[in-house]
């Protein structure tokens, strides 16, 4: 085994979490390191317990989730870093944070709405209303759910709209 792959391999991982493709990648994209002393480390490391893939796939959940993200681009955006997630990741997560997918776009439209008036003109109230529609599916949620919470959003704050 290389000491100095091996090494490096502990100094990134003291800073950060990696999968172990990321990490992997990394390691690689150094020109003196070989791709078999690369998996030769990554064999150890994990036999020692210093790569855990489960930990890292948790804190990616939980990363994306704090930002908003839904089910579905989360695991998209795992799959660019080959990782599968299992349904009960998502909901454990989700219980350690508290909040399930609609309660996620509810804040997401608190935020997007908390510092503006809601316009009275018809015209400019749709602009917004497909405003933070088009916000809430960037993040990856259904359009009925977004447009749903989206309604008893400005209802409860807006009777007239």
């Amino acid at each position: 085994m290389n000491k100095r792959i091996y090494n490096y391999s502990i100094h990134l991982l003291a800073r950060q979490d990696y999968s172990e493709f990321k990490l992997r990648t990394k390691l690689c994209s150094k020109k003196d390191n070989l791709p078999h002393e690369v998996d030769e480390v990554l064999e150890v490391l994990k036999a020692n317990g210093l790569l855990k893939e489960e930990n890292y796939r948790r804190l990616f959940i939980r990363k994306w989730m704090m930002k908003g993200e839904s089910e579905d681009k989360i695991r998209k955006r795992g799959a660019q870093e080959r990782l599968s997630f299992s349904s009960e990741e998502f909901q454990l997560v989700g219980q350690e944070l508290g909040f399930n997918d609609e309660d996620s776009i509810e804040k997401l439209v608190a935020k997007k709405l908390r510092s503006k008036e809601i316009p009275t003109d018809p015209a400019e109230k749709q602009k917004l209303r497909e405003k933070v529609l088009r916000f809430l599916i960037s993040k990856g949620h259904d359009y009925s759910d977004a447009k749903n919470s989206l309604n008893k959003y400005l209802n409860s704050n807006n009777s007239d709209y």
